[in-house]
């Protein structure tokens, strides 16, 4: 993630900020209280700054001035900036010319609470983040009131033509500035949100699974509004079209004979986990080591592992693993991989699956956490791994990655030998000397010198 970070964006790259939608100061608060628990307070952070920079930054300024504005690092701008783009808020445009690469920054507003309460997708998540209590408090702060008028509530507000008088001429004949700004002005319709990967629930009879409610309380309205959350429940959990509807009649609320959401997934996550028979085309292979070959083939076993992937519901698969480990799957495990889903990040849930056991068996870790997935996936979005068989590969140039030998960049130094002087010696005797008479009458004359200095004192 890091390297792609590098990669992808360099603190000498210029960028330009523009706006596609007007923004005002609600949009910060549906920002602050609605999409930040879904970004993170670093993209929270970012987007307020771009926000600040559209009048500054007409002129290409370098990167560099955001990560000392932000005081992070470069990989830290970069993820901020593409879970902006993922939840729709900016749009990247890129140009690369003699003079380097400039990236152009395109700010769109949060959508309207009730256009993000109403979308699937971005509820699901906030609900995720926050939990339901949190939910149900966002929901009331940002409904409206409006006025309903009855028998003793009457409306007496005056309308435009009351109170303006126009020259009905120039409405006929409108000035060409006039018809010039409105051609400027000109409202473009937003298609920014992401939208359900229909790939992932390809195996999903809808028509079928809504036949099975025909008997029940629930309208097929009201499961049209719920059709891309209980698509990522079939996804995450593995659940038939029976097994579904079966979950589905037993949260409808007798009082309202409305869908109780919020208790079909906690009914759902409370059953046991599908755990397919030990065969030998169901059982998860016991972890091995990839085999780090240079032409990258899939062994046998790598095989039987993507076989399996594609059997399983992520769910499921984690259950079965963990199992096979002496563990249990926790329940802000099952949250991480429910994200995951709801943000079809994957279109293949074998993708899911592969990493999961890339998490868990590979890595060793004890547990599936929320930011671990979370880089693991964005960098394999980056490698562009679409297919399990892509995902494995990844997996392969890890192993790749960590068995070749880190070169010894520390040179050997000399060993240096210390030599002990001859005095020091086991049974060392000094030498004798043969004093002469001449140095024998000199050591008696600064003898008897001394003698005389003694005396005088």
């Amino acid at each position: 993630m890091m390297q792609d970070a590098f990669f992808k964006l360099d603190p000498r790259d210029g960028f330009v900020v523009t706006d596609a939608n007007y923004l005002s100061d609600f949009d910060r608060q549906v920002l602050t209280y609605l999409y930040q628990p879904l970004m993170g307070t670093g993209a929270y952070s970012l987007y307020l700054l771009l926000w600040t920079q559209q009048s500054v930054a007409q002129k290409a300024q370098p990167h560099s001035t955001l990560l000392a504005l932000l005081n992070v690092d470069l990989p830290t701008l970069y993820e901020s900036r593409i879970r902006l783009e993922a939840l729709g808020l900016i749009k990247t445009y890129q140009q690369v010319n003699a003079a380097g690469r400039t990236f152009t920054y395109e700010l769109y507003a949060p959508q309207a609470p009730n256009a993000f309460f109403n979308d699937d997708l971005l509820s699901l998540l906030l609900y995720d983040a926050v939990g339901e209590d949190r939910f149900t408090q966002l929901k009331t702060q940002f409904r409206l009131h409006p006025v309903h008028p009855s028998a003793d509530l009457e409306e007496v507000s005056l309308n435009f033509l009351d109170v303006f008088h126009v020259n009905s001429q120039l409405l006929n004949h409108l000035p060409a500035t006039i018809a010039e700004a409105k051609s400027e002005f000109k409202t473009q319709p937003q298609t920014t949100q992401p939208q359900l990967d229909q790939r992932a629930t390809a195996d999903f009879d809808w028509p079928f699974f809504k036949q099975q409610l025909h008997a029940s309380f629930v309208s097929e309205r009201e499961l049209d509004q719920y059709h891309d959350q209980l698509l990522t429940l079939h996804a995450l959990y593995g659940l038939n079209e029976l097994e579904l509807a079966q979950y589905v009649n037993e949260s409808i609320n007798i009082t309202t004979n409305k869908l109780d959401f919020p208790a079909l997934k906690r009914l759902v996550a409370r059953q046991p986990a599908k755990v397919a028979p030990t065969t030998a085309s169901t059982a998860v292979p016991t972890p091995a080591p990839p085999t780090a070959t240079k032409d990258a083939a899939l062994s046998k076993n790598d095989q039987q592992l993507i076989a399996v992937s594609k059997q399983l519901a992520p769910v499921t698969f984690l259950t079965q693993l963990k199992q096979q480990q002496g563990g249990y799957v926790t329940d802000s495990e099952q949250r991480v991989l429910e994200r995951l889903m709801s943000r079809h990040v994957f279109a293949d849930a074998s993708i899911i699956n592969i990493l999961s056991h890339y998490v868990i068996s590979v890595r060793k870790m004890p547990t599936l956490t929320q930011a671990y997935v979370d880089g693991v996936a964005n960098g394999w979005l980056q490698h562009n791994v679409t297919t399990p068989e892509a995902a494995m590969q990844e997996v392969k140039s890890f192993y790749r990655q960590k068995q070749t030998p880190k070169r010894n960049t520390r040179s050997k130094q000399p060993i240096r030998k210390e030599t002990l002087p001859d005095w020091a010696k086991d049974g060392y005797k000094a030498p004798k000397q043969q004093v002469t008479a001449e140095q024998r009458a000199a050591v008696q004359k600064r003898l008897a010198a001394l003698q005389d200095n003694k005396d005088g004192e």
